[in-house]
């Protein structure tokens, strides 16, 4: 079989593709009438894995990244000679990704998945890569075919998921979600339900991920967090870290460590950032103004970074933010065997604040906007409503007049 002379199928990595761990994806480029396109393909390489002339060195990966083409090429020239020159190039892409059909059609889901995986950034980018090294625990092996992903599959993770993390573990519900998108993901680029090409059957129409249960109240008594204002004078180290980022948190609505560590100044006293956990589910990009409530101001003095993009000096203390949410944690856990009392960690700060601001009249959809929750009823409402900050800094000052924060 020729391929047909019109169109050229070449392999090629594209310099702006090389990735922050040095590694990059082949692509095919495809050539139609002298307009060309890309795809993506699984086989991903290291610099060290070339030689510096750009041929690949690992014979098993050659090997893939020929027999690719060679399959490339033999689809293209399948397709009918007098149908060819009215195709665009897109065409030609969308004739290769569904040729496929039925039980020929093989994808090694665990490869799709690192390219899924290279499409994310930051937290999400983590959390799908976690799960997806959960999946090969469980597996016990390094690929799978897409077709062997079945229902009774995905109960049987779930089970082993929920003897490892316990029933109200987030991964039993997180890691099987990830699965499934990627699986969706897989479903999206090679079927083709409108010409009838079904090449991935669906088994999440028959498994669903268990949805995550709401995390308990953990609300710091009033008392306890006084005493952290009292003591945190005769602390030093991490105990005294855990202890100030909590309050830093609690004087800011609730702010997670993420945004603690990346935050910037929109003015003197107006810190913005845009909130890590829910930014890629609300139209606004999860976009915070809290204000810095004069009362705490001798707390936030101590930790305000003197120069630079960011809010607080925390990021130039610590190498990312995980470093620096464990940093905290530990630093609580140090003050809570100080006073005797039950574990704390970072979390429960948005917790606290969320409950006190109830016991003093703060309505619920005002405290839903302070904590930057995603809240499906009001999503619509939300488009017509221009946020006035004024009201959650008010909210916010109510709150933090409870307590005396200088010393």
């Amino acid at each position: 079989m020729s391929l047909n002379a019109s169109v050229t199928v070449t392999p090629m990595l594209i310099d702006r593709h090389w990735m922050s761990d040095g590694t990059n994806f082949y692509r095919l480029r495809v050539s139609v009438h002298r307009d060309r396109r890309y795809i993506k393909t699984s086989i991903r390489v290291k610099r060290n894995e070339l030689y510096s002339d750009g041929r690949l060195k690992t014979a098993e990966k050659r090997r893939s990244l020929e027999d690719l083409v060679r399959k490339t090429e033999e689809i293209v020239s399948t397709i009918d000679c007098y149908s060819l020159p009215s195709m665009s190039v897109d065409d030609v892409i969308n004739y290769i990704q569904n040729y496929s059909e039925g039980e020929d059609f093989k994808l090694d889901f665990l490869s799709f998945a690192d390219v899924i995986i290279g499409e994310k950034t930051g937290q999400s980018r983590k959390t799908y890569q976690s799960a997806v090294n959960s999946f090969k625990s469980f597996l016990e092996k390094e690929s799978i075919d897409i077709s062997e992903i079945t229902s009774t599959l995905m109960r049987s993770w779930e089970k082993w998921l929920r003897l490892k993390y316990g029933d109200s573990g987030r991964a039993v519900s997180a890691y099987p979600a990830c699965i499934a998108f990627i699986h969706g993901q897989a479903r999206l680029r090679y079927n083709n339900e409108e010409t009838g090409v079904v090449n991935i059957r669906n088994p999440f129409q028959y498994y669903k991920p268990p949805r995550q249960k709401p995390a308990a109240h953990r609300a710091v008594d009033v008392k306890i967090i006084q005493k952290m204002l009292k003591l945190r004078g005769e602390l030093s180290g991490r105990e005294k870290l855990g202890v100030d980022a909590f309050l830093i948190s609690f004087a800011l609505m609730g702010m997670n460590a993420p945004d603690l560590y990346s935050c910037t100044l929109d003015k003197k006293d107006i810190v913005h950032y845009y909130r890590t956990k829910t930014r890629g589910r609300r139209d606004d990009k999860a976009e915070m103004f809290v204000r810095m409530e004069p009362c705490a101001k001798e707390l936030f003095d101590e930790y305000l970074a003197k120069d630079g993009d960011v809010a607080f000096k925390f990021s130039s203390l610590y190498s990312s933010y995980t470093v620096f949410g464990e940093n905290i944690n530990e630093g609580l856990d140090q003050f809570c065997k100080r006073i005797k009392t039950e574990k704390i960690t970072m979390y429960w700060a948005r917790h606290s604040w969320a409950s006190i601001a109830y016991e003093n009249g703060v309505t619920k959809g005002v405290i839903n906007d302070c904590l930057c929750h995603v809240d499906r009823e009001m999503k619509v409402t939300d488009i017509y409503i221009k946020k006035d900050w004024s009201v959650l800094w008010k909210a916010n000052e109510k709150v933090l007049k409870r307590f005396k924060w200088s010393s």
